[in-house]
């Protein structure tokens, strides 16, 4: 039986719904970055509970589902694509280390995000709903505020993911000299963000020096781009 027909049609159902969860989780991300947050950091403090009743939950809801389709959908592209049938080439060979290089920081970043989605932002945006809805909740001001640090991490990320997901299958690249170095470069450096992420003073009083670039809306967006430059100076260094 040829399984390249099923491997081809598989591929194209999964991009589409990869395409889906991604407009959404990555939509909804910059929502409650760029407009949500600041409008309710800006408004009264019934508005501000009114929010958290009944709009939080809804923006949330699509905000984990989004990020779950897409996380899984692209988890079982990148498994179908170097792994399955009609995969791109044996692994370890040039072409799949190409490939693979490329498409790893957007896997990586992806997974990083998808899991402060569920295990760090998500837990906290239950509690302050529920504190909203009259539940007694102690350290409410810093679950947010570790939940704000998550969501601006997310969306650092969120721009160079983009990049190395269009990367995989458009970006042109002659070697992969540098594949071990570039993979153990994106590793560590992706978790010391993460690290960031989880373990930055989160007293809301207190304004880390690693969170001060992503504070501002205009902040995060910048130094999403000039990361995104760095990441791309590196792969064409790296693997040169």
């Amino acid at each position: 039986m040829d399984l390249s027909i099923f491997s081809d049609h598989g591929a194209f159902m999964l991009r589409f719904f990869h395409i889906v969860g991604g407009v959404a989780w990555i939509g909804v991300l910059w929502y409650i970055n760029f407009i949500q947050g600041p409008f309710v950091a800006e408004v009264d403090a019934t508005v501000q509970t009114a929010a958290k009743q009944k709009l939080f939950p809804r923006v949330m809801w699509y905000f984990r589902y989004g990020a779950l389709l897409t996380f899984t959908t692209g988890l079982l592209l990148i498994i179908l694509k170097g792994f399955g049938p009609g995969k791109i080439a044996t692994m370890g060979t040039p072409v799949w280390n190409l490939w693979f290089a490329k498409i790893y920081p957007g896997f990586i970043f992806a997974t990083i995000m998808f899991l402060n989605v569920w295990f760090v932002i998500w837990p906290r945006q239950k509690k302050i709903i529920a504190a909203a809805n009259g539940a007694k909740i102690d350290g409410i001001p810093a679950m947010a505020r570790r939940g704000f640090i998550a969501s601006r991490t997310n969306t650092l990320l969120s721009i160079p993911m983009l990049f190395f997901m269009a990367a995989a299958n458009n970006l042109t690249l002659n070697s992969a000299n540098g594949f071990t170095v570039w993979i153990i470069a994106i590793t560590v450096v992706t978790l010391l963000v993460e690290i960031n992420a989880l373990f930055a003073n989160n007293d809301p009083a207190v304004k880390p020096a690693t969170m001060k670039p992503l504070e501002k809306v205009s902040g995060v967006i910048h130094m999403g781009f000039v990361f995104t430059l760095l990441l791309y100076l590196g792969v064409e260094f790296v693997l040169k």
